[in-house]
């Protein structure tokens, strides 16, 4: 498994969540695992993909970091 971690800033959940699902339709991407977990103003998104490729393409177009897998240590935007 590769597991990308991306955080984001405020309270909204809907605007991020479209990004990701409208991003992941037309990479044709389908995530193993998909957590959400609020902390005191920000959200914290991880994302499984079984293919290293699919989890660092998801990485950078959401300026996260690939804490899991092979692929360990943050993506530039």
């Amino acid at each position: 498994m590769y597991i990308v971690e991306i955080r984001r800033h405020g309270d909204g959940l809907a605007e991020p969540m479209e990004e990701i699902r409208t991003w992941l339709d037309r990479k044709r991407i389908q995530p193993s695992l998909f957590r959400l977990s609020l902390v005191s103003g920000a959200t914290i998104i991880r994302v499984e993909f079984n293919a290293a490729r699919d989890a660092e393409a998801f990485a950078h177009a959401f300026a996260g970091q690939v804490i899991g897998g092979d692929g360990t240590g943050a993506v530039a935007a």
